[in-house]
């Protein structure tokens, strides 16, 4: 009964340090808004239009960033998800005379990782739940043997 008692405390530390070392500690961060990034094919827009729509979008409210890219073309915002990539769509083309369109990139071939990105982001949790586990067991181990000899079990 002793070694399993050593056991399920080995255990139960083992789970809840790993679980202390992998759970993501508060940011302040966490507090803002969530940003999203999307990008538009400006193409056959001259540089300085370009960063003259830059400059304009980086005013509207919502639009944490703007970058313009003469080389590719390409103007990408940052925004907070109150906006919609369909709102800004219609934004960008009413303040330009060239055709804008979203900017779809191609998913990147090669090999993927086999475990699915929720199982990582849950792991931590599994740690702590197992961790809790194997110290209530402990502890109802530790007091099942008096309980045992006092109701005369064992």
């Amino acid at each position: 009964m002793r070694k399993i008692q050593v056991l399920l405390l080995v255990l139960a530390v083992v789970c809840l340090a790993a679980w202390i070392g992998l759970r993501k500690p508060y940011s302040p961060s966490d507090d803002l808004p969530l940003v999203t990034y999307t990008a538009f094919d400006v193409k056959g827009i001259s540089t300085a239009e370009g960063e003259t729509l830059a400059q304009r979008t980086r005013q509207w409210p919502g639009i944490t960033a703007t970058t313009f890219n003469p080389a590719s073309g390409l103007l990408v915002l940052s925004y907070t998800n109150a906006l919609t990539e369909n709102a800004l769509l219609a934004k960008l083309q009413a303040n330009t005379s060239t055709p804008i369109n979203k900017k779809v990139f191609e998913k990147p071939a090669g090999p993927a990782c086999p475990v699915p990105m929720s199982l990582i982001a849950a792991f931590p949790g599994y740690l702590f739940w197992a961790g809790l586990l194997f110290m209530g067991s402990l502890v109802l181990s530790l007091f099942m043997l008096p309980m045992q000899k006092r109701l005369n079990f064992g």
